[in-house]
């Protein structure tokens, strides 16, 4: 009996060798491997609902009929950003482009090229611009995707380049060093929005390692208990006011008794009209982003979205307001992920990471991005499904 168990599994074992190495050998030829990806079923009219708006299809691809200029990549994990929410408008994005319907939703991500050509081989990892999918098609003649190698080795985690040393960590440095007229002081107030985001950490734990005192802007006990435990910042203000009866206005004048001196906003909307109450001379605000209105549809029409009440304190305070798009500050790019690797190495700026598993879990968790209950950046583990 053991004797005919042992030969069962050493038949077993052939048979999945054999079977590896046939699809392997199929793909090399050509072959066909099935695709599950999202693709937008219609434009979101206000909050993006994923059973209404999007679509996990299949999607069989013929690798011999890829063109020369596209690659193919097995993804392994991809990055649930805010700006994907302003794509999928029917209008124009200028700053971040559009998706029709019908067409293949994208994220920010990394894999392994299956199909590859001269600029990308095939069995080597690389990141960028791809489709929210198992498999992606990557024209690498177009620049907006943002395709480079990956390395997958040494003591970086893999996810870093989807965090600290990618999108995120390159906006929070432009924010906080190179857009704005002064970088933060040492004794200054900051205050972030969006504190317990992706970008918002890292941009307030910048601004810590500046010397300056550092106020956090976020949503609920959960999210407030990470800025102060977690984060070490200095104070934390609850926006959604679940853990004080105290409104946004009352928290702030408790958090900044002396003015603010440094806004790094990702929000907009309410929160910069009572940071704009409460400047001090020379006060300088960095438009990162404006995530309250990227989720209600308005983003793309601008004639729907009321500007700040309280603009005049600029004039006031001699104060600057200015925005940022990171694609503008290509030339500080190296900077930025000098700074950030010294700093990741070290320990002193980090960026947590909430793990969904599976494609099937991209369109969710595109909802819960928008509705709180995580910290950090969000990242679905293609992989694992």
């Amino acid at each position: 009996m053991k004797r005919a168990n042992v030969s069962l599994r050493f038949y077993v074992l052939i048979y999945v060798l054999i079977s590896q190495a046939l699809i392997l050998n199929t793909m090399a030829a050509g072959g066909t491997v099935l695709n599950k990806k999202w693709i937008l079923k219609r434009h979101p009219k206000g909050k993006f609902n994923a059973k209404r708006d999007a679509e996990l299809v299949d999607e069989p691809i013929d690798l011999g009929l890829v063109p020369d200029d596209t690659i193919v990549v097995e993804v392994m994990a991809l990055s649930v950003d805010a700006f994907i929410r302003t794509m999928l408008d029917d209008t124009s994005n200028v700053a971040h482009g559009s998706s029709g319907k019908g067409k293949s939703i994208p994220a920010l991500g990394y894999g392994k090229v299956i199909k590859g050509n001269s600029k990308f081989k095939e069995g080597s990892f690389v990141q960028g611009m791809l489709r929210a999918g198992k498999y992606s098609k990557v024209d690498t003649s177009d620049p907006a995707n943002g395709l480079m190698n990956k390395s997958m080795g040494g003591w970086l985690e893999p996810n870093a380049s989807l965090g600290v040393l990618g999108i995120s960590g390159i906006a929070a440095y432009i924010g906080i060093f190179v857009s704005p007229s002064r970088k933060p002081q040492k004794g200054e107030t900051v205050v972030v929005s969006a504190a317990a985001g992706a970008v918002g950490c890292i941009a307030a734990q910048m601004a810590k390692l500046c010397g300056a005192r550092v106020v956090g802007i976020a949503g609920g006990k959960k999210k407030n208990k990470f800025l102060l435990e977690e984060l070490k910042l200095d104070a934390a203000v609850d926006y959604k006011c679940e853990s004080t009866t105290k409104s946004l206005g009352e928290q702030l004048d408790e958090a900044c008794p002396h003015g603010i001196d440094f806004f790094f906003d990702n929000v907009g909307g309410d929160i910069l009209d009572e940071v704009l109450q409460r400047i001090n001379l020379y006060s300088r605000l960095v438009i990162c982003g404006a995530a309250s209105h990227y989720d209600s549809g308005k983003i793309n029409n601008k004639h729907s979205i009321k500007g700040p009440s309280h603009y005049v304190a600029l004039a006031e305070k001699s104060s600057t307001l200015s925005g940022f798009n990171m694609l503008h500050y290509t030339e500080s790019f190296m900077k930025a992920i000098v700074y950030l690797l010294w700093h990741y190495s070290r320990g002193n700026i980090t960026c947590p990471e909430h793990i969904e598993d599976g494609i099937e879990s991209f369109g969710n968790s595109l909802e819960k991005l928008f509705g709180g209950g995580h910290c950090g950046r969000l990242i679905v583990n293609v992989a694992s499904g």
